[in-house]
């Protein structure tokens, strides 16, 4: 009687003393049930799916999560006003990467190490130390830490890449009658930025003449691409200065002052050829964001262009799109380099939030398989690694190409030949096509300056483009400008 008495109480003891009750969530954000979490973040598919599904938040900690969506643009302004007001606003932010070391330089974050740290707040099966939660290592770091410090977790890794109409690159009698005029098969994709040309030049038709066997009712164009005085021009020029070679600032990390190089020989090749696709976009294209290059494609005037990842949700819903089912993903046509550029949104906690734990504990919960593959289902860019292993993930045709490219090339889910009935799968002419910097078939990955006074930077970028597609000045003068306007701002 004694025995088992002894062997009831010890088991009490062990149960109630021994081992403390696993982690919960539930748990962690009791301190704040019946409160409300606030952020703000961008207004594109990604960000509606996590708002849709925000309930699943709420319902395990009772606290309330309100969302606010807006244009890249607002989000900037209104962070930076909750910032230097220290109105606190604001528990955590989603702001794109290269404002991180403006928020940094003036403390406005948090890092993220005191929270990894803090067993009370880190969920078990939240681990950080194996080095491959993420797709790529250096992405990360690239897009959510600051000089060696961490400071926040990829919302989404993004990049931009080719979408081309598959179906009028495939289609018999085109690729006859490119071969006939070209003197070399039609390229589907094209992989090079000779051949990116010549099939703009090629599928520009005006109304009355044939399209893959349909006589045109309107004027069709070969290609669009984003040409306004706004960011989204930086970002898409960029991508040709990076595919001729060439740099804005010559850094191997986005903080780094280094040398200025956006008046070099590569830059200015690329600048120069930027401006000959103009005659192969669709009419106002000077006056050209990303919405509108998008719309192009989306509305069956232009037959392919260098757009988004993350926008690729609105192109495949036959909804908002009149091509959907009809566009493949390849790489940006490659001159003297096979590259993307880095660019990422990140979930950020300020200094003057009044919630910063329940902020990480938030930020915990969405970085999760659920909730991450939510967002890829809509056009989301996860850069959750695991979530690729998901078949309904894999199977989404935008994704092969985005994987593939994000990890340098050395993850093919599958690859595209020409005549496949659906766009799914990497192109197998790109994903076999050397890199002529490496001489490997490898994709290089370049950052952008993250430093505070990159703006500066975007905007002479901007402003050189602009002067050299409107023609008031040649692109080797405009770019001239540039640098000078650059080194001003960094001190160089």
């Amino acid at each position: 009687m004694k025995k088992c008495m002894w062997l009831i109480l010890l088991a009490a003891f062990l149960t109630t003393q021994a081992f403390p009750s696993e982690w919960s969530l539930a748990d962690a954000a009791k301190p704040w049930k019946g409160q409300t979490l606030r952020f703000i973040g961008e207004s594109l598919p990604p960000l509606e799916a996590l708002d849709s599904v925000k309930k699943g938040f709420e319902d395990i900690t009772g606290v309330t999560v309100v969302i606010e969506q807006y244009g890249q643009a607002e989000v900037i302004e209104k962070t930076m006003a909750d910032f230097v007001g220290r109105t606190a606003i604001y528990d955590l932010i989603i702001s794109p990467h290269r404002q991180i070391g403006q928020y940094v330089e003036n403390g406005w974050l948090l890092e993220i190490d005191d929270f990894l740290k803090n067993s009370a707040l880190v969920d078990p099966g939240f681990d950080l130390s194996t080095g491959d939660k993420f797709l790529d290592d250096w992405y990360w770091k690239e897009v959510s830490w600051y000089n060696n410090k961490a400071y926040g977790l990829p919302f989404h890794f993004i990049t931009q890449y080719l979408w081309y109409r598959y179906d009028l690159f495939d289609h018999p009698e085109e690729r006859a009658n490119f071969k006939a005029k070209y003197g070399y098969e039609l390229p589907s994709p094209p992989v090079t930025t000779k051949e990116y040309y010549d099939a703009a030049e090629f599928f520009t038709r005006k109304a009355g003449t044939k399209l893959a066997g349909q006589i045109l009712d309107r004027d069709f164009y070969g290609n669009t691409i984003q040409a306004k005085r706004h960011v989204s021009a930086y970002y898409l020029l960029m991508d040709f200065v990076y595919a001729f070679g060439g740099r804005d600032i010559a850094a191997d990390y986005g903080y780094v002052y280094g040398p200025v190089v956006i008046n070099q020989p590569a830059a200015v090749e690329a600048l120069t050829y930027y401006k000959s696709l103009v005659p192969f976009c669709p009419p106002g294209v000077l006056n050209y964001g990303w919405d509108e290059s998008q719309a192009a494609i989306q509305q069956d005037i232009a037959a392919m262009g260098v757009e988004w990842d993350d926008a690729v949700g609105a192109v495949e819903n036959p909804r908002e799109s009149l091509v959907a089912g009809k566009i493949a993903y390849s790489g940006v046509p490659i001159a003297n380099d096979k590259a993307i550029q880095v660019e990422g949104w990140s979930y950020f906690i300020p200094k003057y939030s009044n919630k910063p734990e329940l902020a990480w504990l938030f930020i915990q919960w969405a970085m999760g398989e659920q909730l991450q593959k939510e967002q890829m289902l809509v056009g989301g860019q996860s850069a959750v690694k695991s979530v690729y292993s998901n078949p309904e993930i894999r199977a989404l045709p935008y994704v092969p190409t985005g994987f593939y490219l994000k990890t340098r090339g050395e993850n093919v889910i599958g690859v595209r030949n020409v005549g496949d009935p659906t766009g799914w799968g990497v192109p197998k002419a790109y994903a076999d096509a050397v890199n002529p910097k490496t001489g490997d078939k490898s994709v290089s990955i370049y950052s952008k300056p993250t430093f505070p006074e990159q703006e500066e930077i975007v905007q002479a970028v901007v402003l050189a483009m602009s002067n050299a597609l409107s023609g008031a000045k040649t692109p080797q003068a405009s770019l001239d400008e540039a640098a000078a306007t650059i080194k001003q701002a960094i001190g160089q």
